[in-house]
């Protein structure tokens, strides 16, 4: 499956969209192991445990669940739009509202280094650093990062680097 698949980039004459944090859905399913895992030892040891322990688990448990649909509802299933027609780029969240967010003219794209690992991020001109946000999944030094990160510069960041600069 290519990058452009994963992310759901969509390329048209007069646009670019795409979901950067899509790949980031599999951990869903850790953090909902992690919450299943938590529940299931709550019920088995429930008798055994003292109301302290089981308050721990009870905050726990609420604290992923509250982690999973924030990263559900907010991180996943926005889409950034690149729109040649009013020359700027929106971000539409879940719900279908659509934020502009700055013009062409103003847009910045750099990567940004994170513990180890790093990503392309877009950012208002001489204030990229204060507010930016993330265009790419996060690559890493191995190999398998790596090719990756040169699949999505060829397939992805070409076409948004033409479009911002024409």
């Amino acid at each position: 499956m290519s990058i452009k698949d994963k992310l759901k980039v969509e390329i048209t004459p007069d646009s670019i969209s795409l979901q950067p944090h899509l790949m980031q859905a599999s951990n869903l399913l850790w953090d909902a192991a992690g919450i299943i895992a938590m529940l299931m030892g709550w019920l088995l040891f429930q008798e055994k445990l003292g109301k302290g322990a089981l308050i721990f688990f009870q905050i726990i448990i609420a604290s992923l669940l509250i982690h999973l649909l924030a990263r559900l509802l907010y991180c996943i299933h926005f889409r950034y739009i690149f729109d040649m027609y009013t020359r700027s780029v929106y971000r539409k969240n879940l719900f279908g509202k659509r934020r502009r967010l700055m013009s062409f003219d103003e847009a910045v794209i750099f990567t940004k280094y994170e513990s180890n690992d790093w990503h392309y991020s877009l950012g208002i001109r001489k204030k990229q650093f204060l507010k930016n946000y993330q265009i790419s999944p996060d690559f890493s030094s191995g190999i398998n990062s790596l090719k990756r990160s040169e699949e999505y510069e060829k397939e992805v960041l070409a076409p948004i680097l033409e479009l911002l600069e024409l």
